[in-house]
């Protein structure tokens, strides 16, 4: 080997060596740096949290805590302990990221609080000595202004609230308790008040000595205004006297008052309903009646007091044939499982056929919350009238159907409203007319078609289409099978007009033509 290639190796030796040196310094501060935090080998309170979790302290730190850990977690306990004499400190914990940043201690006696986060670890050090005296200084200084604190709560709550010894004397009141018996005792605005010698609230000691602590709703009287104040007392009996506490409760008592005065309306409405009414609740259950259901099923008071389920009610309708009668049992209960089904989605509707004559027509509707209602209407009267009407035409139709001649009968309008068979027979047209709307020029057309050519039909539409008073209206027309057929128009009520048609037998065209004002005879003669 030359001394070239020593130089060479020599100097590849120093590089290597080099880079490694400075790969164990780096490590070495990658290392320190990546370091995490611990208390080890550490004095003095030091709390170590992770996602606000404690995860290690020292004996220092944990002896600051046992009195509040109970109540919040060591975290909060730990803010509740520090904040009032570390100020600021939850907005600089806050701000804090991956970094240091300490607090001086506000009484300026050489405590500082030392923060420091790293990968969401938060390390929290109070600096500086802490003895035993100071530690009892900084619970008293957190006990002074907890207490402050509820002081100041208490006072400024709008619940009134407080204390009685065991004769009944008031001993103790927060501000609102005290606002509110001077207005209940005094009406004069500008007169200074004086503290009260018992309690505005009677009786309230006796309740807590019969029944213990409990909530009772009170009332108090104003005595110049007449107005009426409610509260919830809630009574905690002590071995001194008693605690009590007095809630607003006028919105509640008020919304209360509505709703039943709300009830008593529609009770009322639904007592004066001739409707038949029955709402059951969303567990099948009936909730409400009234008495027009009473008078349409005669179910007694009694039962329907009880609040029966549906089925229930269903069974004594059927019981006391009050339902449409079934074929069978089972698809009678197969059916009004579906009408509760129905009920609830609003779409039933039917008529009851009772087999005493009567019929019902009973309707469901929805209510919120899962219930439904049942209307009963008595529709017995209606539906009588309805049979009444329909005997009464057909009787007329009968009446008109045994006619020899042929009747139609149109409306103002000149619609045709009812025609007999002969009228049929003789124009060759469909009897039924509820298929479709024909009118008096259609009817018109059809008779031209069978008749000699004549004027007759305009003047007898103009007369179906005339107002007000008529006169009956005769003509004669031929139809062309010789036959004279006599058309006569009488007015009707309502505006209707009843055309008649008759056949007068052959026509005889030679007398005719010679009997008939022939337009050249006249032109002669004169």
């Amino acid at each position: 080997m030359g001394l070239g290639e020593l130089i060479l190796v020599a100097v590849i030796a120093v590089v290597a060596a080099g880079i490694m040196f400075w790969a164990l310094i780096r490590a070495r501060l990658n290392a320190t740096r990546q370091k995490p935090l611990t208390i080890a080998d550490s004095a003095g309170p030091i709390f170590l949290f992770q996602d606000k979790v404690l995860i290690d302290a020292t004996p220092d730190a944990l002896a600051m805590l046992p009195s509040y850990t109970s109540r919040m977690t060591e975290y909060e306990a730990t803010l509740h302990v520090l904040a009032p004499h570390f100020p600021d400190l939850r907005n600089r914990i806050a701000a804090l990221e991956d970094g240091h940043d300490q607090i001086a201690y506000q009484r300026g006696e050489g405590l500082q609080l030392a923060l420091e986060q790293r990968k969401g670890i938060l390390r929290i050090a109070v600096k500086g000595t802490v003895h035993a005296e100071r530690r009892d200084m900084i619970d008293h200084d957190v006990r002074i202004a907890e207490l402050d604190m509820l002081r100041d709560i208490i006072q400024h709550t709008p619940q009134l609230i407080w204390r009685e010894d065991k004769a009944g004397k008031l001993i103790w009141a927060n501000h609102a308790y005290l606002a509110f018996s001077d207005m209940m005792t005094t009406s004069d605005k500008t007169a200074q008040a004086t503290w009260p010698d018992k309690s505005i609230f009677p009786e309230t000691n006796d309740s807590v000595l019969k029944r213990g602590n409990a909530v009772r709703r009170v009332s108090i009287t104003q005595p110049d205004k007449k107005a009426e104040h409610w509260f919830d007392v809630t009574s905690v009996a002590q071995p001194d006297g008693f605690l009590h506490f007095a809630s607003d409760a006028n919105a509640v008592v008020r919304a209360d008052q509505e709703r039943r005065n709300f009830v008593q309306t529609l009770s009322k409405t639904f007592a004066q309903l001739s409707t038949g009414l029955a709402i059951f609740d969303k567990r099948r259950q009936l909730a409400m009646f009234n008495p027009a259901l009473l008078d349409m099923t005669n179910l007694p008071f009694e039962f329907l007091s009880s609040l029966p389920s549906i089925d229930t009610v269903l069974d004594k309708l059927r019981e006391s044939r009050m339902l449409p009668e079934p074929k069978d049992y089972v698809s009678w209960r197969d059916r009004f499982t579906a009408v509760e089904a129905a009920a609830k989605d609003g779409t039933y509707c039917e008529n009851w056929n009772l087999p005493a004559g009567q019929t019902y027509r009973v309707t469901g509707r929805p209510h919120p919350d899962g219930a439904f209602a049942f209307l009963f209407e008595d529709i017995s009267v209606e539906v009588s009238q309805t049979r009444r009407f329909r005997s009464d035409i057909e009787t007329a139709q009968s009446v008109l159907d045994s006619l020899p001649e042929a009747i139609a009968v149109f409306s103002s309008a000149g619609t045709l409203v009812m025609s007999n068979s002969a009228y049929a027979n003789l124009w060759s047209t469909c009897t039924s007319i509820s298929i479709e709307q024909r009118e008096i020029g259609t009817e018109i057309d059809a008779w031209r078609t069978r008749c000699t050519p004549t004027g007759i039909w305009s003047e007898l539409r103009n007369f179906v289409h005339t107002l007000g008073t008529r006169q009956s209206w005769s003509k004669t027309a031929i139809l062309y099978d010789g036959r004279r057929l006599r058309c006569q128009a009488n007015p009707l009520s309502g505006g209707m007009t009843m055309v008649q048609f008759s056949i007068a037998g052959p026509a005889q065209p030679v007398i005719q033509k010679l009997t008939s004002g022939d337009p050249a005879i006249r032109m002669a003669k004169r």
